[in-house]
């Protein structure tokens, strides 16, 4: 039987929790939580993905947990500004609800890392994370290069490098958007612990999509790393606030989800099994994601 892309398991490893369209009253406030997990639902039925890191509040890990169990593996962020970062590294382990952990190594902001990077702040991260087995994201904006020391120190412990490498806008300033620290990115692969997230690229083409200028460039990160270290994710709400794709359009939508999923899904540049690979596979084997429950499918005709 010929293999579809319809088979194809579609992880997404990252979404921030979406915004209803306007501000809430007081009341719907206090559900604000469950209205996020709704919507963020409601986006991955809509275009078929079947699982989608949260790397986002406790909140809404937790409220999506009990609601869609495994539907919503968690990914908590540790600020250099907490107290005990070992200890915080043990509790996201031990929670039912998280796979993963993310240093915000790189400041969005200016495009450059932080000074508590250079200081050791997050050495306690790295350290406790190798020894409980906890996958690290790491958000370089643009200073990858940096994480080849942390995977040295750190052999065994699993490294994903954010957003390919290099600032990406709209959060980081537009005059750091540039494919130069991807050169930095292409050196990591030597270290057999460092992942990427394939993120953000239509942000980096100067075309629409399906963002054809992208692949020599992919190309190259591919033939570097391989298809078993790379997975994609969306980041779509951010995606969807930039000011593309360039042309007229009636009203500014940005990059959708959709685009966002099918210019790889949908790509000639990769076959059946490195779609598996990179768009799901890959993540289901970092993490060790549950099984996919029959409740996920689309909610019933209410009407």
């Amino acid at each position: 039987m010929t293999k579809t892309i319809e088979s194809i398991e579609v992880v997404d490893v990252q979404i921030h929790e979406p915004w209803p369209g306007k501000a809430l009253d007081e009341e719907n406030m206090k559900q604000l939580a469950l209205w996020q997990v709704e919507l963020a639902r409601e986006a991955m039925d809509a275009i078929g993905v079947d699982i989608a890191l949260a790397v986002t509040t406790d909140t809404f890990i937790e409220v999506a947990h009990e609601r869609f169990p495994g539907r919503f593996p968690g990914v908590h962020t540790f600020m250099p500004l907490t107290g005990d970062l070992a200890a915080e590294v043990r509790r996201v382990k031990a929670h039912p609800a998280m796979v993963a952990g993310r240093a915000l190594v790189g400041d969005f902001i200016n495009a450059v890392m932080r000074p508590e990077f250079a200081a050791g702040v997050f050495d306690p991260i790295y350290a406790t994370a190798a020894e409980v087995g906890l996958p690290i994201f790491n958000s370089t904006h643009g200073g990858c290069a940096n994480m080849a020391a942390i995977a040295e120190r750190h052999p065994d412990l699993t490294l994903i490098i954010d957003h390919i490498g290099v600032a990406q806008h709209p959060v980081s300033p537009p005059e750091a958007m540039s494919w130069a620290p991807f050169e930095d990115l292409l050196e990591l692969a030597k270290y057999p612990n460092i992942h990427v997230k394939l993120c953000g690229g239509p942000l980096l083409s100067e075309q629409n999509y399906p963002y054809e200028d992208l692949w020599p460039n992919f190309n190259r990160m591919f033939n570097a790393f391989g298809y078993e270290r790379i997975m994609w994710g969306s980041d779509y709400t951010r995606l969807r606030s930039a000011n593309l794709p360039k042309g007229e359009r009636p009203r500014r939508r940005g990059i959708t989800y959709g685009e966002n999923l099918n210019y790889l899904l949908h790509s000639n540049h990769l076959t059946y099994e490195q779609k598996a690979l990179v768009m799901g596979g890959n993540a289901r084997r970092l993490f060790n994601l549950a099984a996919p429950l029959e409740e996920w499918g689309p909610p019933p005709m209410r009407w």
